[in-house]
């Protein structure tokens, strides 16, 4: 089972994998993950999830990052369960202008061959969620501000009339 979402970007490979691997922040564009890098060890995780957005606690389940190469993508590996395991991923490709960026859920496990209608529904809405904030966070960090508004110049001449 996989879900996938694919965007056109304006924004550099290098922009965007800023905002995607600074773990520290992505509670500020990813309402269902939170991520913590641990110092003594680069690929392991913890990594905390929810299914709804709207209920406070987190669980934290075994995950790894399988690929972290900046600018090009980022590859996660979760197992909540044994019945259900996914990969998350984050794949960057430039374009001319900008990035192509596709955001996918890949599920494995059990769970996954059930083809439950649920779980479908619950990463659909997930996927959308989550592009949706990453890509307003996007604009309002790159945005470029708008130029202070210009002063009229005066009617009034000096000079002799």
């Amino acid at each position: 089972m996989e879900f996938e979402r694919e965007h056109d970007l304006p924004y550099s490979p290098e922009q965007i994998w800023a905002v995607l691997g600074d773990f520290e922040n992505h509670r500020i564009w990813n309402p269902y993950v939170r991520i913590e890098q641990l110092a003594e060890d680069p690929i392991a995780i913890h990594y905390s999830m929810r299914m709804d957005p709207h209920k406070p606690k987190f669980l934290e389940v075994s995950a790894a990052v399988l690929s972290a190469r900046p600018g090009e993508e980022l590859i996660l590996d979760v197992k909540p369960s044994f019945i259900l395991q996914f990969e998350e991923s984050y794949i960057l490709t430039p374009t001319a202008s900008g990035t192509k960026f596709v955001h996918r859920y890949r599920c494995r496990g059990p769970f996954a061959w059930l083809r439950l209608p649920g779980i479908k529904t619950s990463f659909q809405r997930m996927i959308a969620s989550i592009d949706g904030i990453l890509l307003s966070y996007l604009k309002s960090k790159y945005s470029k501000p708008p130029p202070p508004p210009r002063r009229p110049k005066s009617k009034f001449k000096g000079g002799r009339r």
